[in-house]
């Protein structure tokens, strides 16, 4: 990704301390009788409000968290509850997963279906629905605050408006009165337990969203003909890393005829120094090639910014050249303005292909 998001703690992140408590202390300890005071005391709470409020129809709490209970008391061996205590360890530590660490091994619910198919099949649905409905329930936002409440949160310390995925998409902030849907940026239909992780979450623009990563695991790589994730890890880059991967983009033009441009008459450099395999996953993932390959060719984007350069250079009684060098460090200062980083590129990229 081009810059990373500053993490912002927030009280929603109670509620995966409560899923702290309920997997390694409750389901993976269970032996005797499920009772309520089992649960973390604010937890506890939420379902006794949430089993009394006869508004809500639907089970989201109490009901799952026994039938779940009963299975790891059951039908699972010790060993195999210690195996799930790991895996929950392993699966919420974003950033070691992204790194590729040998010692942090991720479970899917294809390997928890190897356990126990009835315990894979109630955490999955137990899981997504922390997210989609759970931590938005009023029982749940009035304790802990709603999701709309990090939003706000989080744009104020991540103010730039714009996808770091891609560089150049919007992301809604404090003056809009609807936020970017968040990223599971490991799948929550693929990992159990980190679906209410913040540190798995992050906004993210629609294109590069919904369009394009849709539900790929960026640590797995991906075949290239399916485009689907096979059985092998790699790494990939962590939304809130403290360390900036230093990507640059490098346009070499195989024409000098723009008007008629055509994504075949480009070649692209993306780099990161030490970085070539989050690189790799970063651009597989969000379809980077292909989407600045067609900005670049497109009327309003990569041939305005052509004749930008030369109209802006006549008006002034300068060169395009001359232009483009004063608009370089402009560019640097402010990469994501107006997509700086990628037009610097290409206009760099025609005039060392001698379009101007």
């Amino acid at each position: 990704m081009l810059f990373n998001y500053r993490y912002v703690n927030n009280s929603i992140e109670r509620f995966q301390v409560y899923l702290d408590h309920l997997v390694k202390e409750v389901w993976c300890k269970a032996t005797g009788v499920f009772s309520l005071d089992l649960l973390h005391p604010e937890l506890e709470e939420i379902v006794e409000a949430l089993s009394n409020d006869e508004s809500i129809v639907k089970d989201h709490l109490d009901g799952p968290i026994r039938r779940i209970y009963e299975l790891f008391k059951t039908e699972l061996t010790a060993a195999q509850r210690q195996q799930v205590s790991k895996w929950y360890d392993h699966n919420n530590d974003i950033e070691a997963l992204c790194a590729c660490r040998p010692d942090t091994q991720p479970a899917t619910y294809a390997d928890i279906r190897a356990i126990n198919a009835n315990l894979a099949s109630a955490l999955k649905e137990f899981c997504k629905s922390l997210f989609s409905e759970v931590i938005g329930l009023k029982a749940v936002a009035s304790r802990i605050g709603d999701i709309d409440a990090h939003y706000e949160a989080f744009v104020k310390e991540n103010c730039e408006e714009k996808c770091p995925y891609c560089g150049y998409g919007d992301i809604k902030g404090l003056h809009h009165t609807r936020r970017e849907a968040y990223d599971h940026f490991l799948p929550k239909g693929t990992y159990p337990f980190n679906s209410v992780n913040f540190r798995n979450l992050a906004p993210m623009c629609n294109e590069c969203n919904s369009a394009y990563k849709l539900a790929k695991d960026p640590t797995r790589n991906i075949d290239p003909i399916s485009r689907r994730a096979g059985g092998t890890r790699r790494k990939a880059f962590y939304s809130y890393a403290t360390v900036a991967a230093g990507i640059t983009v490098t346009v070499t033009l195989n024409t000098q005829d723009v008007t008629n441009l055509q994504p075949s008459h480009i070649a692209l450099h993306i780099a990161a120094p030490g970085r070539d395999e989050e690189v790799e996953a970063w651009k597989d993932v969000f379809g980077i090639e292909e989407r600045y390959k067609a900005k670049l060719c497109a009327k309003n984007d990569g041939k305005a910014w052509l004749v930008q350069v030369i109209d802006e250079a006549a008006n002034v009684s300068l060169t395009p050249a001359e232009m483009l060098a004063a608009k370089r460090k402009t560019a640097a200062a402010q990469p994501y303005v107006d997509a700086n980083f990628l037009k610097m590129a290409f206009l760099t990229g025609c005039q060392t292909a001698n379009i101007f």
